[in-house]
């Protein structure tokens, strides 16, 4: 399974890749992941927490450093883990790219997942979509680690406040149709730090039908059912009177 996914950060981009390849400090911004041992500069013993409602998926293994290119701010990043109460494995080649984005820095990452045991049941297009979900929690507790870090910006000296020139007064902007509201992405961290999939699953789910066409849609396949049922009915309630 191929999964292509992007995220951006406001920082620049040396800062950025010196975190990232902080591993044992940038595994806190996924809830579920953490850093077990490190074996070393480019080995670590890792480990991932995550709930599908009742139940709880552990799986540890390894992550190594295959390629880390500063120049280039590329790096590759393999890594193997099984259940530890399962049969279950995941195993992924990781490719992550940086490039300046302005101000931004954007992050490109490509894998080559395998999954078997409970998590291959999700389905490709559920487990894309959690990845991107989890790509924005990602990105968002990255960029407040980010924050905390970067030195705090000089205050320009305060100067007279320039006196308010009187002009038209601007047209009112008729009101737009709003925006469906996604569902946070911080309802993907349970309690306990791991990561709650079914939440995400749930959020996708809540998204795709916040599309008025996709809800019509939805409305219009249970009328059709609904019709179709009550012609059933009614052609048993008409057998049943001519026997009678």
């Amino acid at each position: 399974m191929h999964i292509d996914s992007t995220f951006s950060v406001v920082a620049p981009i040396s800062q950025v890749w010196d975190t990232l390849m902080d591993f044992e400090r940038v595994a806190g911004c996924l809830p579920g992941a953490r850093i077990l041992n490190k074996l070393s500069d480019d080995a670590y013993q890792v480990g991932m927490t995550v709930k599908l409602g009742p139940v709880t998926m552990q799986y540890k293994g390894l992550l190594n450093v295959i390629e880390r290119n500063a120049p280039e701010h590329r790096a590759v990043l393999g890594g193997k883990a099984q259940e530890t109460r399962g049969q279950g494995t995941a195993e992924a080649t990781v490719t992550l790219v940086l490039a300046e984005d302005g101000a931004a820095t954007r992050g490109s990452v490509s894998a080559d997942l395998a999954l078997s045991g409970k998590a291959a049941a999700m389905g490709k297009g559920v487990i894309g979509s959690v990845t991107e979900q989890m790509m924005s929690l990602f990105a968002k507790n990255l960029q407040a680690m980010l924050t905390e870090a970067a030195p705090p910006a000089e205050e320009a000296p305060a100067g007279p406040t320039p006196a308010a020139v009187p002009g038209p007064t601007p047209a009112p902007v008729p009101a737009s149709a709003p925006e469906p509201v996604p569902v946070p992405v911080s309802a993907a961290a349970a309690p306990d730090g791991s990561l709650d999939a079914l939440s995400l699953a749930k959020g996708i789910a809540a998204e795709q039908l916040a599309s008025p066409v996709k809800v019509l849609g939805v409305i219009a396949v249970v009328a059709c059912i609904a019709y179709w049922a009550g012609r059933r009915s009614a052609f048993r309630l008409l057998r049943l009177c001519g026997r009678l």
